[in-house]
This record gives structure tokens, C-alpha cells and sequence, in this order.
């Protein structure tokens, strides 16, 4: 039996750094072996940078790729779909976008790509998709659908806590029930300074997207840490698992979080 391995699902590159950067890190801490897989190229995204002649596509490959050796990950493989882009934008109508494959063919997919591997847990997005991005509600749905075909025990829903953001200083209190997760349904988080901080610098390869005015010093860092320090999950057993088994060392339980506020 091949060793066990972690399945990251992704919708585009940065959003491994973004939303997992620290449990990738954690992982490679343990000795797991971590496999992030794309939904798309990020090709409907925008940059302020001169990409001379290589396409937008081709520098988030790059990006991700060194981002993902940052964190140690094993494996990347890369889906054939095109980036959806914002919900309501042309690219949502293009019947090639992530968003509009079918979940279980996509699961059905991810099963021959890795039927090479033992995916012992698939990390995928709760189903909001985060922050309602098309692809990333497409995620949700195709990591829960590839829990079968792969015969995973788990499925951990990557998410924010919400009630928790609108606390923030800057924030006005309001909750949006269609971003991230309520408190109430998370499970597991992981976090840390050391973690973050390997976070922050796998994220920093990806400089078409990160902001100029962005690094380890600024105040924006210490914003982005007040809000996505701490990487939340909701996990569902799946195929008659009962016990966390390899991630019971990754993941702290809800219970043990100490809010900073």
C-alpha cells in the first residue's frame, strides 16, 4: 500500500498559500505527504505586472509551482478546466470553466489520476466556497464527490469563521450567512506564528496577484494574520471512518481555540 497522502483541492493558484499554506507546512512538519491538485490556471484573473510575452496562465503555473515547493508539497497536478472568473462575468457562461463540469465527473477524474495514491483525507472548500467564487463552490462540491472514488476517510472543508471576522475592529457586525461558515459547524483549525510565516512567504511567490505594498513588515500583513491566521476546517467522515487517525497530530479542535479578540 502506497503511503497515505493528503489531497488538497484547489481552484486556483495562490489559494493553496492563501487558505492552506499553514496545514501544508504543518503537514510537511509530520512527515505527510501532501498533493494539491488545480481546478484551473487562474486564466481569468488580473495582474498589474508586465507578463511580456507569457500568458497569465502560465505565470500563476509558475507562481504555484514554487509556492507549493515552499510548502513542501509532493505532488501538483493540474485539471483541464478554464478559470470561471467572478460570478455573473462572461467567463461563468464558457462550458469549459470549472464551474460548469459536472461534480462527479471531475471526482470521477481526480480517481484515475491518483489511483496511484492513497488519499487518506481530501481538503476541499466549505459550501460557500469561502467567499461565493463560482470555482470555489465547485470545489466543495467535487471534493465531497471524490471522497468515494477515492476512498477517503475524511473530508476537511476549509473555511473562515465568520462570526469571528465581523468582530474585527474594521468590520461592521453584519453576517453574511453566503460567506465562509458559522463558528457553530467548524470542527478543527491550525494555526501558529512560525506557520504563518511560512504561509506569508510561499504566498509571496505568487506576484502577479500579491499587492506591491505587501510583505513580512507592513501593516497589511498584520491584518491578513488578524483575519486568515488561524486556517478553519469542518470535517466529515467519510466510508465508515470514525477515528482522525493521521490527522489527529495536524488539526487542534475547536474546542482548544483561544480567540485573540
Amino acid at each position: 500500500m502506497n503511503q497515505p497522502s493528503l489531497l488538497f483541492i484547489h481552484a486556483h493558484p495562490d489559494d493553496e498559500s492563501i487558505l492552506t499554506g499553514s496545514i501544508l507546512a504543518k503537514a510537511a512538519d509530520l512527515g505527510l505527504r501532501t498533493i494539491v491538485a488545480y481546478g484551473t490556471r487562474g486564466d481569468a484573473g488580473e495582474t498589474s505586472l508586465d507578463l511580456g510575452n507569457e500568458s497569465l496562465a502560465d505565470r500563476r503555473i509558475r507562481e504555484a509551482e514554487a509556492a507549493c515547493t515552499e510548502l513542501n508539497v509532493a505532488r501538483v497536478e493540474w485539471l483541464a478546466y478554464d478559470d470561471s472568473g467572478m460570478d455573473g462575468t462572461d467567463t461563468t457562461k464558457n462550458l469549459e470553466a470549472f464551474c460548469n463540469a459536472d461534480p462527479d465527473a471531475v471526482a470521477a477524474d481526480l480517481g484515475l489520476l491518483f489511483a496511484d495514491e492513497n488519499i487518506f483525507a481530501i481538503i476541499g472548500y466549505d459550501r460557500n466556497g469561502t467567499y461565493g467564487h463560482p470555482d470555489h463552490k465547485q470545489v466543495h462540491h467535487v471534493s465531497h464527490a471524490a471522497a468515494a472514488e477515492l476512498g477517503s476517510g475524511w473530508v476537511l472543508d476549509v473555511t473562515y469563521n465568520r462570526e469571528y471576522l465581523a468582530k474585527l475592529p474594521d468590520a461592521d457586525g453584519t453576517l453574511d450567512l453566503g460567506f465562509a461558515a458559522a463558528e457553530a459547524d467548524l470542527t478543527h483549525f491550525v494555526e501558529g506564528d512560525e506557520l504563518f510565516e511560512r504561509k506569508m512567504k510561499a504566498l509571496m511567490n505568487h506576484t502577479s496577484q500579491v499587492p506591491d505594498d505587501v510583505n513580512t513588515e507592513d501593516p497589511p500583513v498584520e491584518r491578513f494574520k488578524a483575519r486568515f491566521g488561524t486556517e478553519w476546517f469542518i470535517a466529515t467522515a467519510y466510508n465508515g471512518a470514525t477515528e482522525l487517525g493521521l490527522l489527529a497530530d495536524l488539526l487542534q479542535p475547536k474546542a482548544d481555540w483561544v480567540s485573540p479578540l
